[in-house]
């Protein structure tokens, strides 16, 4: 090996412990940046209930933007009842939707939100209303 192939061996070998160490400080880094998905609904999915909700409530894993987030009530046929999200400053990981009269059948709860961490999530589930 001639003098210029040792000194770029060495030059290699002396950073190879500072990229692998900001390497593994990168991939540490990752999980924060987890998305919003949901971890709870107001009514949740498969729920029956007897008397209809006046709001439905979803929490998400992660911080949601309000403003950029969209929930919905739909019937079974995609006709759409309710439209909107409304968040909380005290409570970033919450949206709701007032919810109107809903008279005994199956409802399709939708939601499209923007994860503070700039990913969008969407989702959708189902709930009852079985009337009293």
């Amino acid at each position: 090996m001639g003098e210029i192939g040792r000194r770029d061996v060495l030059k290699l070998s002396a950073r190879l412990p500072v990229g692998l160490a900001l390497a593994a400080g990168l991939l540490a880094g990752a999980p924060a940046m987890a998305h919003s998905f949901l971890v709870d609904a107001t009514p949740s999915s498969k729920d029956h209930v007897a008397t209809p909700p006046k709001t439905i409530k979803l929490r998400f894993g992660g911080g949601v933007e309000p403003a950029y987030s969209k929930l919905t009530i739909e019937t079974p046929d995609g006709k759409v009842l309710a439209q909107g999200a409304v968040g909380k400053p005290d409570s970033p990981r919450e949206l709701s939707l007032d919810a109107p009269d809903l008279p005994p059948a199956r409802y399709i709860v939708r939601y499209r939100v923007l994860s503070t961490d700039g990913h969008i999530v969407e989702g959708n589930y189902e709930f009852t209303v079985d009337g009293k």
